[in-house]
Parts: structure tokens; sequence; C-alpha cells
């Protein structure tokens, strides 16, 4: 579409009459009549300003569909840079659900006009899976957007430690383990105790708080000093509540999901795992 054409369809998806355009920009009504005719073009100094008003860049406003990857990843970067600190990670997580709905384009609209508000009322869940990898994406009260590329050599590259992962998940299987992981997440990194203090107030017992040491030394959440203090072995351990546990554990609760679905697709037929 022209310049005109793109002026005014923008013009009018922003519900703007053209006398109201024109007094965003300082120009005359009959002016913007004029640049959605043809008959006339925008100074060069009014088309930033003129692409600020409809909510474009420069490239939409003139009907450029060419995007190249260092457009992107500038702009991304100019964004985050411009956002206040405190929504940063809230804009982060807008621009995955923005990827996911472009992976999904054989189902969404993607033309319509982006909306701030869409990924704050979106409370479902959503994936997509196919021969090039897959996405999770949870919109519950700890969103996250999560893509998985398919790697070359399948997804089996860690099965060479699966005897390491097994004790991980057979450490947080025990009630007590748990139970002590919570509490640690409480405290700050580095908080220092000895491990009467864990078997005291997480009610642990006295036969089992060695068990339950050594679970949380295998999820790595804490990490041991051994040292000597008025002639006597003492043993000090120091909290390291881990974010990347916390991520498997967010991850975790997708597995029984059981609610609906925002986006769906499931289109695979490689086997994850490959000989």
């Amino acid at each position: 579409m022209s310049l005109s054409g793109n002026i005014k369809r923008l013009r009018l998806e922003k519900n703007l009459t053209q006398e109201q355009l024109a007094t965003k920009l300082g120009v005359s009504a009959q002016a913007v009549s004029k640049w959605e005719t043809s008959d006339t073009y925008p100074d060069g100094a009014l088309l930033v300003p003129l692409a600020s008003e409809l909510n474009v860049s420069l490239d939409e406003l003139f009907g450029n569909d060419s995007v190249s990857m260092a457009d992107i990843a500038g702009r991304i970067v100019k964004l985050i840079h411009n956002t206040e600190a405190n929504e940063r990670f809230n804009v982060a997580r807008d621009i995955g659900w923005q990827i996911e709905r472009s992976l999904f384009n054989c189902r969404m609209e993607i033309e319509k006009e982006y909306d701030p508000n869409e990924i704050k009322n979106q409370k479902n869940a959503s994936y997509i899976l196919d021969d090039n990898g897959f996405t999770i994406v949870s919109n519950g009260k700890e969103p996250f957007f999560s893509v998985f590329p398919q790697p070359a050599e399948g997804y089996g590259h860690f099965l060479k430690d699966k005897e390491d992962l097994q004790k991980i998940f057979t450490a947080l299987s025990h009630t007590d383990t748990m139970n002590a992981l919570i509490y640690l997440y409480h405290k700050t990194e580095n908080y220092v105790f000895e491990s009467a203090v864990l078997e005291r107030d997480c009610k642990i017992s006295n036969d089992q708080i060695n068990a339950v040491i050594e679970d949380l030394l295998t999820i790595r959440v804490l990490w041991k000093q051994e040292l000597t203090m008025n002639g006597e072995r003492r043993i000090l351990y120091f909290s390291r509540p881990s974010h990347k546990l916390l991520a498997v554990l967010l991850m975790t609760r997708e597995i029984g999901y059981k609610g609906a679905y925002s986006l769906q697709s499931h289109n695979r037929n490689t086997p994850f795992f490959k000989e």
C-alpha cells in the first residue's frame, strides 16, 4: 500500500479524524487530507512524529515489509533500555508472548493492532510443538515463556547424566527435604546455620536430618564449610536458594496442567530422542 493509503488506514485504525491528527502534528486538516489523496506528501521533519502518533515504525508507515534480525534486535534493546527498570521483565515477557503469537501464525491474525493489555489478560497456558522444536508458556501467577529449538542430535544429549538427574528428583520427592527447601527459600543467600537449626525449625527428626542435608547438597541449595572453633570441629551450612531450581519447580507445575490453552499447536512427527 502507498504512503497515502497507509496514513489513511492507520488513522482510521486509531479512530482519529483528519482534524484530530492534524492538531497533534500542528498542521491543518487540509494538509492531512492532501497526504491521504497523494496530492502532497508530509514534510520530512513530520515523518517521525507522524509515525509516532500512528504508533508504527517508519518502515510500516511506508509499507516496507522487509525486516532484518539486526533491525529487530536493535529495537528490542532500545525498547528495554528506555523502559523503567521495574517494568523491564514485564516488557520482556510481553515480547515473548508476541513471539508465541508469531510462531502460531497458521491460526492467529498476526496483523491485528497491538494491544498492550493482551498479555495481562491472557490467563491460560500455551504451547507449540512441531519437528522444529517446542515452546512452553505459562500465563498464571508466575508467567514465563520458554522456547526449545530442535537440536540436530535430538533432545537426548542429557541421558548420559540420567543417574544424576534421578538423584535430584529423588531428593525432591522427600517430604522433609521439600519442607527444608521451602524454609531456605524464605532466607537470603548465604544464610548461615548448623543442622540443628534446620532440624528444629523444620521439625525434622534426628535420624532424618543427615539425609535431608545430603538431599539439599545434591540439589545444590546448600554448601558446607567445616571449621574448628574453640578447639571443637563445627560444620556450618550456607544457603544457596537457586533460581534454576525455582524455574524447574515452576515448569513442573505445567506437567499437571489441566486447564484451557490460549494457543495450542501439536504437530510433531519426530521422536524426541534419536538413536
